[in-house]
């Protein structure tokens, strides 16, 4: 292969990045700038778009949940595998829990699994293959013996994934693809590992995080320098353009980088590709000044409260900023700068952001260590002008707060909540306005079920930013919790002003016009939650429910039927709808579901005493229920269940 020295990823997010490696375009005109809250728009063209429409056949295998096809990024892709646990055994599955890392990544010798099958059916066609290695990123488990060769987990993930592209590489040899297969390498973000105070990655745009892998292999080709080593600039928006000439293809007209071939043909070439930089990050989740920045081969300016400049030859760690000893330079590429992001940016500001993102998206993003929220607004506002960015807390003076962030949300997604409440609160005394110290706060009282110290920090966290809807959301759920149902309303409402389409808020709204007894609005509620997140079935449970109560039955089936085909082997799912036939004068049918319910938890009293409950309203009677009444009694002796079915066995 031929290795790039330094190849520039313009963003220090998973989402935004693999959107410009795809579109070969800036975050400014594809429009995505974090992981929460936005879609890849239907309107940009993909590299996988390109390559189907010119007969090849796509196929991805996604390592994590951040690219998920829900996002957006599976456009032009054929086969878009994201099902995470595909390759499991059995005692895998049973090891995770709700909060486990597991249920949203898959570990690189399991790309390489699915990837091989993809291959099984297509390596006799032109073909693109997109395998998504996740696995050097926080947190760090890699599998053995990886995990006990180095004294830095993250260490042992990037030798764990090089032993799988070794597999990878084995194995086109074995298909005879080696010889006739483009094979190109390359990195989305790195992590700073404490370098400039950041734990991970995301906040800052030094090297570290934006310095990335870039490897192309183009066997076959006479004109290209193998084993060479490119030390001129480029960036990941070249990857495309780069892919598209090797395959004698035009790039897209819409891509802003530019083809890498001559490099490949000749590396001592000087390509002089300048890379634009940036990190909304701290905007959206702290309320910090977001980074722009300009990468030279030379230097790089960082446009943030108080510039940063760096010379990169001669201080590579981006140790000391020059910017008061060279305000010539620093306003020259700042003036770069501007005109750079004016001739790359999209007219339409929000053409990726997303009204709202529900609250599985949320869970899951959360339990992969990326901090969820700032409102539909946040993603939306440009960047702001000079005189307004010096106003702005800079995140450089933040990195304290980012490692208090940081490790709460760890323990937090471990579910060592006793250690996340007392890291929140020594962050808190570090920067007392930070709002999302003060949401995770809110949300560490909450897991621990102390739902009133819940409702005050969650209170605190939304005087501090009223315009995120994920306070009033939590306020809300804490309200409805505590019985509190007209308040919660209230809240909720606040919620889903500010992001119509939330799903979990519109959710617990339902349920707490349903406990009032406004039923139309509860039902009404409970239909937006359902068509702004259609994969919920608990959402489906509960606006059956509800309708049921409000007598429109044939509504309350369909509800339920829903939920059943999104959760067929769900207990509550069967147990709900056993209740459900059961109320409507149908035991036979009720009869049915609970006992299936029953044959995925066996030792479960209340499905098994709404068995007996429909053999003997139907006609089972008393003498087929007994057995199952019998049962409660023994494996339950003390539950209320048990009692119940003492009482019906005693009724003659």
């Amino acid at each position: 292969a031929v290795l790039f020295e330094q190849s520039i990823s313009p963003v220090p997010i998973t989402l935004p990045s693999h959107a410009s490696i795809f579109t070969g375009t800036y975050p400014a005109f594809h429009g995505v700038h974090d992981n929460d809250g936005f879609y890849v728009d239907d309107e940009l063209t993909t590299l996988a778009e390109i390559l189907s429409d010119e007969g090849y056949r796509t196929g991805a295998v996604i390592g994590a949940f951040p690219v998920d096809s829900q996002f957006n990024l599976d456009q032009g892709f054929e086969t878009y595998n994201d099902a995470y646990q595909e390759d499991w055994t059995q005692s895998e599955i049973e090891e995770r829990t709700a909060l486990s890392f597991g249920f949203i990544e898959r570990k690189a010798h399991r790309v390489n699994s699915a990837a091989f099958r993809w291959l099984d059916e297509h390596d006799a066609e032109p073909f693109l293959l997109w395998m998504h290695y996740f696995d050097p990123h926080q947190p760090y488990g890699a599998l053995p013996p990886y995990d006990t060769m180095f004294a830095d987990g993250y260490d042992g993930e990037i030798a764990f994934v090089d032993e799988c592209f070794g597999e990878l590489l084995d194995e086109l040899e074995r298909r005879g693809l080696i010889d006739s297969t483009v094979i190109l390498v390359v990195g989305d973000h790195g992590e700073s590992l404490d370098e400039h105070g950041e734990p991970t990655h995301a906040t800052f745009v030094y090297d570290a995080t934006q310095r990335v892998p870039l490897l192309i292999a183009a066997p076959g080709r006479d004109d290209i320098a193998r084993g060479g080593r490119v030390k001129s600039q480029v960036r990941t928006i070249d990857v495309a353009p780069t892919v598209l000439e090797l395959l004698d293809l035009p790039a897209h007209p819409e891509m802003q980088g530019v083809s890498l071939v001559p490099a490949l043909k000749d590396p001592s070439v000087d390509l002089n590709l300048p890379a634009m930089l940036e990190s909304h990050f701290s905007q959206y989740h702290f309320k910090w000044a977001p980074l722009r920045g300009l990468r030279t081969h030379h230097f790089k300016y960082i446009l943030a409260p108080r510039p940063e400049l760096y010379d990169l030859q001669a201080d590579p760690g981006e140790l000391y900023n020059l910017a008061s000893t060279r305000p010539d330079l620093v306003a020259e590429m700042d003036l770069q700068l501007e005109d750079l992001v004016a001739n790359v940016r999209s007219p339409k500001i929000d053409r990726s952001a997303a009204s709202s993102i529900d609250s599985d998206t949320r869970a899951k993003l959360e339990a992969l260590g990326y901090l969820v929220g700032g409102g539909a607004a946040d993603r939306v506002r440009d960047f702001p002008s000079r005189a307004e960015l010096a106003t702005m807390p800079n995140p450089i003076d933040g990195t304290l707060a980012l490692h208090y962030v940081n490790a709460s949300s760890e323990m937090l997604r471990t579910g060592n909540l006793d250690v996340a409440l007392d890291v929140v609160r020594r962050g808190l005394e570090v920067d007392p306005a930070n709002y999302r110290l003060q949401y995770l706060l809110g949300q560490s009282y909450l897991l621990l079920g102390k739902l009133e110290k819940a409702l005050n920090e969650f209170n605190r966290a939304a005087e501090i930013n009223p315009s995120d809807s994920a306070a009033h959301a939590m306020i809300g759920q804490a309200l409805y919790r505590t019985g509190r149902f007209e308040d919660a309303v209230a809240a909720l409402e606040t919620a889903t002003r500010l992001e119509p389409n939330r799903a979990d808020a519109l959710e617990i709204l339902g349920l707490a016009h349903a406990r009032l007894g406004n039923l139309p609005e509860a039902i009404q509620s409970l239909q937006q939650a359902v068509h702004h997140n259609d994969g919920r079935w608990q959402a489906l449970l509960r606006l059956g429910l509800v309708q049921a109560e409000a007598d429109e039955l044939e509504e309350a089936r369909q509800s339920f039927q829903r939920a059943l085909h999104l959760a067929p082997y769900s207990p509550e799912v069967l147990d709900t709808i056993g209740l459900f036939y059961l109320s409507v004068g149908n035991p036979s049918f009720a009869r049915q579901s609970f006992a299936q319910a029953l044959r995925v938890q066996p030792t479960n009293p209340a499905i098994r005493y709404h068995l007996a409950e429909a053999i003997i309203a139907g006609d089972g009677g008393l003498d087929q229920a007994r057995p199952h009444l019998e049962q409660i009694i023994d494996e339950a002796p003390d539950s209320d269940w048990a009692e119940r079915a003492r009482a019906a066995l005693a009724q003659k």
